[in-house]
């Protein structure tokens, strides 16, 4: 198993790592893969356990950590 490719979700619960190596926090404005979707605010994350995903809900819905892009700034 490559541990470098795995997604994270800290103790408290408020930052995460996806498996490309970005690291998201609550209250982060991001993007999604799909650009339609547009800018979205982080409020939490959780652990998807059906799918074995940490999942992301946002302003505008929710979406698995490895979809979700920073924004260029």
């Amino acid at each position: 198993m490559d541990i470098k490719k795995q997604n994270f979700i800290s103790v408290d619960g408020k930052s995460v790592k996806n498996s490309y190596d970005e690291y998201f926090t609550i209250g982060e404005s991001i993007s999604h893969e799909d650009k339609t979707v547009g800018i979205a605010t982080i409020l939490n994350f959780e652990l998807d356990l059906k799918q074995n995903e940490v999942k992301v809900n946002t302003d505008k819905g929710y979406a698995h950590i490895d979809f979700i892009r920073k924004i260029s700034q």
